[in-house]
């Protein structure tokens, strides 16, 4: 595996990679297929950005109707079938029930007839069409659910674990040659005679200078900054909106479908998500203008959430003591004009600087969909390099789905198996997660702090508990394989407690 000071010292990179979300580390792992010599920077953890903070869902863009974008639509519906076929330990398939209220902006037979269209263009993609449903079949699919004239059900998916995606491509880019960092900051961009020549990187508290003919900057919600590095007064490229959403813990779910609705004060589009004992509710859609890293729920989204919640689902019992904790992500969409933040498109684009006045050899790559990464990732290595075509295909088919005893093993695919060997006995009797996860994250998925282990590998942050009771035990764990003294282990379990109360949390930590 290569160094940053092997790569300091070694010819120019064909590209570096800037960001290691979904986008990111498709990009990486493209170009890696295509046999060019590519590095991929992330500056804290994979996926930590956007792509660990959405609604989680692998969606064919039946909204996008609204808007006459059938491109688009086409795109999303054929990237969910792939996605369903070749990883189905992350992306399953969800049924959902789309209620008819009395606040449903749109009449039955027109929400009919768009379902019909979408299952024509979504024809041969393995899931059931939609389907009208009585009054008393939508009170069984979601017992919870406010008086209704029925509706309709129709299938889209969801990622279980969409920063495990990420991190999958990523470690994929590895296999296939490509120098993949994470805890690593691109800090400078360094242009001669109107082109990029390299990047300033640091790590560890040291510094590295590494020598590339093109960086494909995909930075998500810090596009706009990472461009600046080169150009500093360049002109704002991205339109970014928030996204807010709530995690609740009923004694009664409501539903056992998911429910895709309307709120009922604004008409935007709403969603409550069973995902096992708990309730995804969410989103929020909002211009976001202030530094990226600040983005954190605030106390009106939290109520109005709670609220459409509530008018959902009125004998569920949904309050504030109910929330075990909220969590807000950005959209790094395409800069448009004033207008809803609804409105702005989720199209990709991959901008070449250099055609913008810019310097040349700089790309950024904007808008996109969590599961519309592969056709981006294709644009940007045919941007860099026309010439070369993919030598291997973006992902190897799992060689099995694991039937073991844990659920929490299924979402590892192929490297089941591995991660049982390791120990299956369990480190959080709360939520089955076992030794070996933790072990495996440290030996194979890179993660070098607590706050990776626990959020974006196993996945116990997304918890009820959010993972607070069994913090210690990870790290005792975690401090033997990565050689971590007492004082270390103090600050990852203080970190990990920062990290939580900033991206996750409780009703009463959250601050605006």
């Amino acid at each position: 595996m290569t160094n940053l000071g092997e790569l300091a010292s070694g010819p120019p990179l064909e590209a570096a990679i800037i960001g290691g979300g979904i986008n990111g580390a498709a990009i990486a792992r493209e170009m890696a297929s295509r046999g060019m010599r590519v590095a991929l920077f992330e500056k804290d953890d994979f996926g930590f950005g956007t792509t660990w903070r959405s609604t989680k869902l692998i969606h064919g863009g039946l909204r996008y109707l609204e808007h006459g974008d059938v491109r688009l639509v086409l795109e999303s519906l054929r990237e969910r079938k792939w996605l369903l076929r070749t990883r189905p330990h992350l992306v399953q398939p969800l049924r959902f029930l789309l209620p008819t209220l009395p606040w449903t902006r749109r009449p039955a037979w027109q929400v009919g007839l768009g379902l019909t269209i979408y299952d024509v263009l979504a024809a041969g993609g393995g899931l059931p069409f939609h389907r009208r449903v009585s009054t008393k079949r939508a009170s069984e699919l979601a017992p919870g659910i406010r008086e209704n004239s029925g509706g309709f059900t129709f299938y889209d998916a969801r990622a279980l674990a969409p920063e495990r995606l990420a991190l999958e491509l990523a470690l994929e880019a590895r296999a296939m040659g490509a120098a993949v960092f994470n805890h690593t900051s691109v800090t400078a961009l360094d242009c001669q005679a109107g082109k990029v020549v390299g990047i300033a990187v640091e790590a560890g508290g040291a510094l590295w200078r590494v020598s590339t003919k093109r960086v494909i900057n995909a930075g998500g919600p810090w596009v706009d900054a990472v461009a600046r590095l080169a150009e500093p007064e360049a002109t704002a490229i991205l339109g970014v909106t928030r996204g807010t959403h709530l995690v609740l813990e009923p004694e009664v779910l409501p539903t056992r479908a998911a429910v895709l609705s309307t709120a009922r004060s604004d008409g935007r589009v709403f969603f409550a998500i069973p995902q096992g004992r708990l309730l995804l509710v969410g989103t929020t859609d909002e211009r976001f203008e202030r530094e990226p890293g600040s983005v954190a729920p605030t106390r009106h989204e939290v109520d109005y959430l709670l609220e459409e919640a509530q008018e959902l689902f009125p004998a569920a019992g949904l309050g504030k003591k109910q929330v075990r904790y909220a969590y807000a992500g950005l959209r790094p969409l395409i800069r448009g004009k004033e207008g809803p933040a609804a409105a702005i498109s989720r199209r990709h684009d991959v901008l070449d600087h250099g055609e913008r006045g810019g310097p040349g050899g700089l790309y950024s790559v904007v808008g996109g969909k969590l599961s519309t990464f592969r056709p981006l990732a294709r644009e940007a290595a045919g941007r860099v390099d026309r010439r070369r075509q993919t030598r291997a295909p973006l992902t190897r088919l799992p060689r099995h789905a694991f039937a073991g005893p844990s659920r929490n093993l299924r979402i590892y695919g192929p490297a089941a198996g591995e991660v049982a060997a390791l120990g299956e006995d369990l480190i959080c009797e709360h939520e089955g997660v076992t030794v070996g996860q933790v072990r495996h994250a440290i030996k194979n998925e890179m993660a070098t702090t607590l706050s990776d282990i626990m959020l974006r590998r196993t996945g116990l942050g997304w918890t009820a508990g959010r993972g607070l009771c069994c913090a210690k035990d990870v790290a005792s764990l975690a401090a033997r394989d990565l050689g971590w003294g007492t004082e270390e282990r103090a600050a990852q379990l203080e970190k990990f407690h920062e990290d939580v109360r900033r991206n996750l949390p409780n009703v009463d930590e959250v601050l605006t």
